[in-house]
């Protein structure tokens, strides 16, 4: 190495090439921020893919060493940090990877990419999750029975209240609706896209499960925020507060008289 940032550029080369779990648990820890084994190595090497660059035997970048053999480090990741552990790519998702039932950790910024290709990671979640999302299918409403049709008919009533004011929602529906992860189920969903709500058909077994639903989806409609940010947290409590006050006033009594809570 000519300089300093040399050596540990080769050093990132060197752990490339390893593949003992123990191993890989310990430069797991020095590497995580804050770091659970504080070293200079976990300050200073860097993997950054183009910086190592290729392997002479292979020709393959060694950041694809990592990608080709990722068990060793999915297993050390699960062993140091848990099974709902991934790599924290932005906080803007944290509160969207918490809400699917993981927990975002910090890795050194010069090793986050080469990581990455082997552990999984909040943006990869997130998309996985979009993704799944997408296969959600809007049931007819005449396939409905009577009491899911009731409460359906109740929620789309407070949307078109509470939306008066302000932009319209396009749309609400009963749902079947996948999975957002492996680790939750999705009661109701909101399309930024075609700026619709859509609720899943256990959730219409009940009038309360509805009302929940919809406020939070309601929400997201009126913030713009993702699940458990503070904005639609605050949106939550002032969509709910509207409907407290709405049926207070007799705004839903024809589509209560239905209802089963």
């Amino acid at each position: 190495p000519k300089t300093e940032n040399d050596l540990w550029v080769d050093i990132g080369r060197l752990w490339c090439c390893v593949d003992k779990v123990e191993l890989l648990e310990s430069f797991l820890q020095m590497v995580h921020f804050p770091p659970v084994v504080v070293a200079d190595e976990g300050r200073n090497i860097n993997m950054e893919k183009y910086a190592m660059g290729s392997d002479p035997v292979s020709g393959l970048f060694y950041s694809q060493l990592v990608e080709q053999k990722p068990e060793p480090w999915q297993a050390a990741w699960k062993k140091n940090f848990g099974e709902n552990a991934v790599i924290r790519t932005s906080d803007r998702w944290d509160s969207t990877v918490k809400h699917l039932g993981y927990e975002s950790h910090t890795v050194h910024w010069l090793c986050q990419e080469t990581l990455a290709g082997a552990i999984l990671t909040d943006s990869m979640l997130v998309k996985t999750s979009q993704q799944r999302l997408r296969e959600a299918k809007i049931i007819p409403d005449d396939r409905l029975d009577a009491t899911h049709r009731a409460h359906l008919e109740l929620a789309r009533a407070m949307v078109r209240r509470i939306t008066a004011r302000r932009q319209k929602v396009s749309g609400v529906h009963a749902a079947i609706i996948p999975p957002a992860s492996d680790r939750v189920r999705t009661a109701g969903m909101y399309s930024r896209t075609t700026e619709e709500i859509y609720i899943a058909l256990g959730q219409l077994d009940s009038g309360r499960k509805t009302i929940d639903t919809l406020i939070h989806e309601i929400a997201h409609h009126t913030s713009n925020a993702e699940d458990l940010e503070e904005r639609h947290a605050e949106h939550m409590t002032k969509i709910a507060a509207e409907v407290v006050e709405l049926t207070h006033a007799g705004e839903f009594d024809d589509f209560l008289r239905n209802a089963i809570w």
